[in-house]
């Protein structure tokens, strides 16, 4: 996994693994105390005879243990970035190395058209370079119809292109319009276009140039003629072989009619059969339903005289529970007497009771507003970030690139993100239809500081390394990115006096051809991404 990197300074032989010698991959020790990597442990087991090179002791898979302190030394090894031959100068920590390589403008990356066969190499920070002004794949416009081509196929679009200019290729002299007047042209017009006679339907056999037409027509008078007077005649014979046909079809009709109407009186006479058949299974129902209600009844009798001991018992039970409901209605009456004597006494505690809602019913909506603010900062700050990266989903791209485009939203504002719990607060602003020298032809990308509740704690001017990046959402390696360090005599990186500063960035971060091509608009949605360097910064 390491082997191909380059440290900054000599590495230490406690870090390099005495089997390959190179620097430990999944560091395991063993039981002699020394240190492999897990790659070559495995092989070495695999082989059924593992000797430790150093001390020549016998390992044993049962003891091998992960050595999560080597792990962590080895992170902390500094590396030179892989691209440092394409002009990267970074010197980071290798536990960095993967997060570094998504952002390196020099990472080497493929052009988004590789599938139409770009087949371009070069660093990540010259693809938007490439995209807009190198590819062959690109899209332009055609000049004649302003659909979109991409440039290598441009040639044949132009050969096919229905507002192309074109001449006649007859070569009658029609020239200077576009191809789709030409097809109109040898359609209807062209005189030099071979056409076949008005009267071929009739037998006529002439074709020829259209022009020669009204010559044939003129010469060929007597003979058309003739050829439409036979037409004729075949045409009365088809007509009286059809009437034939079509009285032996008429007749087939009225017979196929007359089997219907019986048919239809034979169902009517089955079916009133059928009524009469309902009509005595009704009166069995209802003989049915009688005799179920005899039994029901007897068996309810023969029930009530089984039971004549149990409702002696039930009698004796309903005298108890009335003299029971007696007595209490007789101490109900009692409290209502007392009641009405004590008036006074029940209007003032009711009174004092209503006031006392009162002053709660008034807490409570105090309480509720309170609940209702804590919940938009809940909200706020569940959204936020905290290490000085921004991740913004961008939403219904279409119906906010046009709000854009008329005037109605010029820009958005990302939600606020921090460089840490306590400090910078900041956010991002975009142009969908650019701003500036990108109004209408690209996607204007800004960053903004804002005023924070720990800002007199900090140290002004702004001075941190800032990279603007529109996400690849397919490969995930071809992010478009900027970055920028702060100029300290901008007003935008002050101390906030307003909620917020000048924005500052890239007026033409990115054309919008590029952006609503695959793979950075999927789903109508983009993603922007804002990291802002913290590795140098020191808590208040």
């Amino acid at each position: 996994m390491y082997t191909d990197l380059q440290y900054v300074f000599p590495l230490d032989d406690r870090y390099k693994c005495p089997i390959c010698s190179s620097v430990l991959d999944a560091p395991r020790q063993t039981s002699c105390g020394h240190r492999f990597c897990d790659r070559c442990l495995q092989q070495a087991f695999r082989k059924g005879d593992a000797h430790c090179p150093i001390d020549k002791e016998v390992l044993s898979a049962n003891e091998v243990f992960r050595d999560r302190c080597a792990e962590k030394e080895i992170l902390q090894l500094v590396i030179y970035c892989p691209n440092r031959e394409f002009g990267c100068k970074e010197q980071l920590p290798l536990k960095e190395l993967e997060s570094h390589l998504q952002e390196c403008k020099y990472t080497r990356v493929e052009c988004i058209h590789k599938d139409q066969g770009c087949d371009a190499l070069f660093p990540r920070h010259q693809l938007a370079q490439h995209l807009e002004k190198e590819c062959n794949f690109r899209q332009v416009s055609c000049k004649f119809c302003s659909e979109g081509i991409p440039l290598a196929l441009m040639q044949d679009h132009l050969a096919q292109c229905p507002r192309a200019m074109a001449s006649c290729p007859n070569g009658c002299g029609l020239t200077d319009v576009t191809r789709e007047q030409v097809d109109q042209h040898l359609l209807e017009d062209c005189p030099l276009v071979e056409v076949e006679c008005s009267y071929s339907g009739s037998g006529c056999s002439f074709k020829g140039q259209r022009g020669q037409l009204e010559e044939h027509n003129a010469l060929s008078m007597a003979e058309h003629m003739g050829m439409l007077t036979a037409s004729l005649a075949r045409l009365e014979l088809s007509y009286s072989e059809s009437r034939r046909e079509l009285q032996e079809v008429s007749n087939q009709r009225d017979l196929l009619q007359n089997t219907v109407e019986q048919q239809v009186t034979e169902i009517t006479s089955l079916k009133q059969k059928v009524d009469k058949q309902d009509t005595k299974i009704g009166a069995l129902q209802k003989m049915v339903a009688n005799q179920t209600d005899k039994l029901t009844k007897f068996e309810e009798d023969l029930t009530s005289a089984a039971k004549k001991v149990d409702v002696e018992d039930q009698k004796k039970d309903l005298v108890a529970v009335k003299e029971t409901m007696k007595i209490t209605e007789n101490r109900l009456t009692m409290l209502e007497t007392r009641g009405s004597g004590g008036g006074g006494l029940f209007s003032g505690v009711a009174g004092e009771v209503e006031t006392q809602l009162a002053s709660q019913d008034r807490q409570l909506g105090i309480h509720d507003v309170r609940l209702a603010e804590m919940d938009l900062r809940f909200q706020i700050l569940e959204t936020a970030s905290f290490d000085g990266t921004l991740l913004w989903k961008i939403k219904d791209y279409t119906r906010r690139k046009h709000d854009a485009t008329t005037g109605r939203t010029l820009s958005l504002y990302s939600q606020p993100f921090y460089t840490s719990r306590n400090g910078y607060k900041m956010c991002a602003r975009v142009y969908l239809n650019g701003d500036g020298m990108g109004k209408g032809t690209h996607m204007s990308l800004f960053f903004v500081v804002m005023r924070g509740d720990y800002d007199a704690l900090l140290p002004w001017p702004f001075r941190q390394k800032v990279t603007l990046m529109l996400l690849d959402q397919d490969q995930g390696r071809r992010h478009l990115s900027d970055t920028f360090r702060p100029d300290p005599t901008s007003s935008s990186f002050k101390r906030p006096t307003s909620d917020m500063n000048i924005a500052s960035g890239c007026p033409l971060f990115v054309s919008q051809a590029v952006v609503e091509g695959s793979p950075y608009l999927k789903d109508d949605t983009i993603f922007i991404k804002v990291i802002v360097e913290t590795s140098d910064l020191v808590g208040p």
